[in-house]
């Protein structure tokens, strides 16, 4: 590749990442549906035709927010949670480690509680978990759109209340025991998954 080529990607990486990073604060306060482009393009100190190289659209804008905040996590916390043979306490150890992150962050909580979702990559794996438990006979709830309903629904409504941080690692085991609770997990194995202990939180990360 030439130089000047590569000089030039890598711009427009920055400028893209640039325009990413303004938004996630943006998204977090407004929520995905009141910020409009003029916003985004006053935050990152870009044109609006600058904008325009990179998303068309907010919802765009949302999706790679998304993409940043949560996938990057949830592609760190795969590993911790690959050697696991048992998909409830996969899903378990992943779902703690994702509130914990919340409770740790502020940015990541309000951008969260904000769009009220988890992220694409994070749906997929536990999705991907709650099929494996349910084909286990691990959970009672056995409708798929159901079980992803719960484990997701708790977990958006969880990261919208006001202690999520107060709360401390008490509130993030609560949370994920209403989760396993409202699936239909035998109590015994419930408190298995919350034994389990976490990784510890990257300093840099906070994940």
């Amino acid at each position: 590749m030439h130089p000047r080529t590569a000089r030039g990607q890598a711009q427009k990486a920055r400028t893209r990442a640039a325009i990413i990073e303004a938004a996630i604060p943006i998204f977090a306060r407004q929520g995905p549906d009141i910020p409009v482009i003029g916003d985004f393009v006053q935050a990152a100190g870009v044109s609006r035709g600058t904008f325009y190289n990179y998303f068309q659209t907010t919802r765009e804008l949302l999706d790679a927010a998304m993409a940043q905040i949560s996938d990057e996590l949830i592609a760190a916390i795969i590993p911790a949670v690959a050697g696991e043979p048992n998909p409830v306490i996969r899903l378990a150890t992943a779902a703690r480690m994702f509130y914990r992150k919340a409770r740790l962050d502020p940015v990541f909580r309000a951008f969260m509680g904000s769009v009220s979702g988890v992220g694409h990559l994070a749906v997929q794996r536990a999705h991907a978990d709650l099929v494996e438990a349910i084909e286990q006979g691990l959970v009672k709830v056995k409708d798929i759109e159901l079980a992803d309903a719960i484990a997701f629904g708790v977990m958006v409504f969880a990261l919208r209340t006001s202690n999520v941080e107060a709360g401390g690692q008490e509130r993030t085991r609560e949370v994920v025991r209403a989760i396993l609770n409202a699936l239909g997990v035998a109590p015994e194995l419930i408190d298995q998954a919350l034994q389990v202990p976490l990784p510890p939180v990257a300093p840099s990360s906070q994940f």
